[in-house]
């Protein structure tokens, strides 16, 4: 369950969107939201004791709408490099997830995710629940957050590997605020065209399967054959789901981690939430067979 998350904010529009989302992770378990503003040592250098004041006041307009919603809150404001610094705090905090914000805009063009999102997401071992804001007018920094309802309609790509099924383990978790959930398995690098029907079969038996493990939760399951990428990408718009859910890859002993290349590729190309289950989250359920790794 998500009983703590640490919600980075720096004063913007879309921050304080972002923290209406929260609202719907009640239903899951949320009991403590931790406000952490950081100031950028590296860009504050002798001005930040003047930030870091300016900060504490500010982050108060925050608290007081974390508190509407009943939940407990702790707000800090601390003076650092902001990744290593958020990651630190997540992990010293013990938080269970952490909730950030990225806008469409640069995804849509095909460039890299926010430095930021970009390391949380391949270095901690916390959920990371990244949300999506529109640009609305070109050139100026004004955003609407591009889903309205995160948990409405889930995507969850399947491979069946253990890395791969966390998120069905997680989704046991969500069953307060998920609605329906839609599970896709991609077929790619297909060698034998002759077992192509077959292939097909199989997976969708194992799909069945999960789906009927999933009891409480309206589900449905997809197969399609092509790139894993953009096949994630492009059932993600034409389904119209509210939030991608993807299992991070381990890399070694998992002190670091590795999103893969199929993840880190939906990540930058889908304009829709995504939501990143860490290798290092432990997995309690029973055995799946291994399949085409993509998740």
């Amino acid at each position: 369950m998500i009983e703590t998350v640490l919600v980075p904010v720096d004063f913007t529009i879309e921050t304080e969107d972002l923290l209406s989302c929260i609202g719907e992770l009640k239903n899951a378990g949320l009991k403590k939201v931790i406000l952490l503003h950081v100031v950028d040592i590296h860009k504050s250098q002798g001005l930040a004791p003047m930030f870091e004041r300016n900060a504490e006041k500010r982050i108060g307009d925050y608290t007081d709408f974390v508190r509407e919603l009943e939940l407990e809150t702790e707000t800090l404001v601390i003076v650092g490099d902001v990744k290593r610094t958020i990651s630190e705090v997540a992990d010293r905090k013990d938080v269970d997830a952490i909730i950030m914000g990225a806008t469409t805009k640069g995804f849509i063009k095909g460039k890299f995710l926010g430095r930021t999102t970009e390391y949380i997401s391949r270095s901690s071992k916390k959920i990371l629940l990244i949300e999506k804001y529109d640009a609305l007018k070109e050139g100026k920094e004004v955003y609407e957050k591009a889903c309205r309802a995160t948990f409405s309609q889930v995507l969850v790509p399947l491979d069946f590997s253990k890395e791969s099924m966390k998120a069905v383990e997680q989704l046991q978790a969500f069953k307060g605020v998920v609605k329906e959930v839609l599970f896709l398995h991609v077929i790619d690098n297909i060698k034998d065209m002759d077992l192509l029907d077959e292939q097909r079969e199989e997976v969708k038996e194992k799909l069945r399967r999960v789906k009927k493990r999933l009891a409480g939760i309206k589900s449905q399951y997809l197969v399609v054959e092509g790139i894993p990428s953009d096949e994630i990408v492009k059932i993600a718009g034409i389904e119209d789901v509210t939030l991608i859910m993807l299992t991070a890859r381990g890399k070694g002993d998992l002190i670091d981690l590795l999103l893969g290349n199929t993840a880190e590729s939906v990540l930058r190309k889908t304009t829709k939430p995504v939501m990143v289950i860490p290798a290092s989250k432990e997995f309690e359920g029973e055995e799946w067979e291994e399949g085409e790794e993509y998740a």
